[in-house]
C-alpha cells in the first residue's frame, strides 16, 4: 500500500484511476441484477455449477434476504469508496478497493456460471493498481498485455473465417475483413500505446472506442460498457508518462518481481488450453482461469440415461439454466449436474445405473459426436482437473461442414 499512496502523491490524477476501479464493481451491480439475474443463479432451487476448487459451494449459497443483505453492502462499499477517492482519503480508497475486489471474487465462487472476461480483466487491472509500483507505465503496460494477448487467442480458424461472429449488421465479407482489422489492432497497432507522439496513441484509442462500441449488439452492454470505462485509465496515465517509448517502458515496469510474478501468472494461465490435446472450444479443458475469445458455435445435447431394476431405461435432458457461450457446452458443468443427481438417486432402490453423455457438434455440421460418453457414473465417480487432461473427456477437434 506504500508504494501507491506515495505514487498518488507524486501523480495526484491516479486517483480517478481509483474511483473508475470502483465504479466498475457499482456497473457489476447492475449487471447481476438485470441482465445476469444473482438471484435466480444462487437460488436455492436453482443447482449450483460449483467451482472446482471450491466444491462445497452448496453449502454456503446464501439465502435471499441474506443475498440481499450482501449485494446492498456491497454497492454502498463502491459508492463508499468512490467517494474516498474523490475526497483523496487514499488510505479508505485502496482498502474498500481491496475489499470491492475480494467481495466480488467471493460471489464468483459461488458459481461457476458468474464467471465471464468482463469480471476478469478487470480483476487483472487493480490487482496491477494495487501491487505493482511506477503504475503510469504499469498501468499502459497491463492493457497492452490484455490485448496482445487476446489477439494470440485469436489465432485460430473460428475467428480468421469468421465463424465465431454472429454478426447481424454486416454482411459477411465485412465480417471477415473485420476479424482480420481486429488481429491488426491488437497484435499491430497495440503497440502505438507506448508512441512517443501523441497523434498515434490517440489513434490507437480511438480504434479501441470504436472496437468496444460496435462489439456491443455482439456481447449484450456489459462487456463494452466496462471495458470502455477501463479504457478511461489510459487517458489518466498518459499525460504523466515520459516519452520512453516500448523496450524502455518494459524495462522499468518489469525490473519489479511483481510485475514478473503476475505476468507469469497470467501467461501461465492461458496456456493449459493449448497443451491438452482436442479443441478447447469443444472440451473446455484447460481455459477455466483463462480469458476466452469467441468461439464457434457449439451445440450440444447433454443428458442421463437412468436404467432400472426392470431393465427399463429414462432419458434425463440436462438443461441449466443462465448458461453463457463459454459454459453452455462445458463438460465440467454437466459433471457437476451428475454430481448433483447422483446425490438423490443413492436414495432410489429402482435405479441401478446412471449413465452420462454429452453429444457435441458446431453449428456449421451436421454430426454429432460423444465429447463425454461414461457409464454408471455414480459408481465410477468421475474427477475434473482445471489444468490437465481429463480421461472420461473426448479429445475432439472442430470439423468443418462442407
Amino acid at each position: 500500500m506504500n508504494s501507491l499512496l506515495q505514487e498518488l502523491k507524486k501523480f495526484p490524477q491516479l486517483f480517478l484511476v481509483g474511483a473508475i476501479l470502483c465504479a466498475e464493481h457499482l456497473l457489476t451491480l447492475f449487471f447481476w441484477l438485470s441482465e445476469r439475474p444473482l438471484h435466480w443463479i444462487l437460488s436455492p432451487s436453482t443447482p449450483s455449477v460449483c467451482w472446482p476448487i471450491f466444491s462445497a459451494c452448496e453449502k454456503f449459497k446464501p439465502s435471499e434476504q441474506v443475498l440481499n443483505i450482501l449485494l446492498s453492502a456491497y454497492g454502498l462499499i463502491a459508492v463508499i469508496a468512490i467517494g474516498c477517492w474523490a475526497f483523496k482519503k487514499f488510505r479508505w480508497g485502496v482498502v474498500l478497493l481491496w475489499a470491492l475486489t475480494l467481495f466480488k471474487v467471493a460471489i464468483i465462487l459461488q458459481d461457476y456460471r458468474l464467471t465471464g472476461n468482463y469480471h476478469y480483466l478487470p480483476t487483472v487491472i487493480t490487482l496491477c493498481f494495487l501491487l505493482v509500483p511506477q503504475r503510469v507505465l504499469a498501468l499502459p503496460v497491463v492493457f497492452f498485455l490484455i490485448y496482445f494477448t487476446a489477439g494470440l487467442l485469436k489465432l485460430d480458424m473460428n475467428w480468421l473465417s469468421g465463424a465465431a461472429i454472429n454478426d447481424t449488421l454486416l454482411p459477411p465479407l465485412l465480417t471477415r475483413v473485420g476479424v482480420w482489422y481486429v488481429l491488426v489492432l491488437e497484435l499491430g497497432l497495440i503497440f502505438l500505446l507506448f508512441a512517443k507522439k501523441e497523434r498515434w496513441f490517440y489513434f490507437l484509442f480511438v480504434q479501441l472506442v470504436i472496437f468496444h462500441l460496435y462489439s456491443w449488439h455482439l456481447t449484450r452492454f456489459f462487456y463494452p460498457s466496462v471495458m470502455l470505462l477501463l479504457l478511461g485509465v489510459l487517458l489518466i496515465t498518459r499525460p504523466a508518462q515520459p516519452p520512453l517509448g516500448f523496450k524502455e517502458t518494459f524495462r522499468r515496469v518489469f525490473a519489479s518481481k511483481i510485475s514478473v510474478v503476475l505476468t507469469v501468472l497470467f501467461i501461465g494461465l492461458q496456456l493449459p488450453q493449448y497443451l491438452i490435446p482436442g479443441d478447447a472450444a469443444l472440451t473446455g479443458e484447460g481455459r477455466m482461469y483463462a480469458m476466452i475469445m469467441y468461439d464457434g458455435r457449439v451445440q450440444c445435447q447433454p443428458h442421463l440415461t437412468l436404467w432400472k431394476k426392470n431393465q427399463s431405461q429414462e432419458q434425463l435432458p440436462l438443461q441449466p439454466p443462465w448458461l453463457m457461450t463459454r459454459t453452455r457446452c462445458d463438460a465440467m458443468v454437466y459433471w457437476r449436474l451428475t454430481e448433483n443427481i447422483c446425490a438423490w438417486v443413492k436414495h432410489d432402490p429402482e435405479i441401478v445405473q446412471v449413465d452420462f453423455m454429452l453429444p457435441v457438434r458446431s453449428e456449421r455440421t451436421e454430426e454429432w459426436r460423444p465429447l463425454v460418453s461414461a457409464t454408471d457414473v455414480c459408481e465410477n465417480k468421475l474427477g475434473y482437473s482445471s489444468f490437465f487432461p481429463n480421461a472420461w473427456i473426448n479429445k475432439l477437434v472442430r470439423e468443418e461442414g462442407p
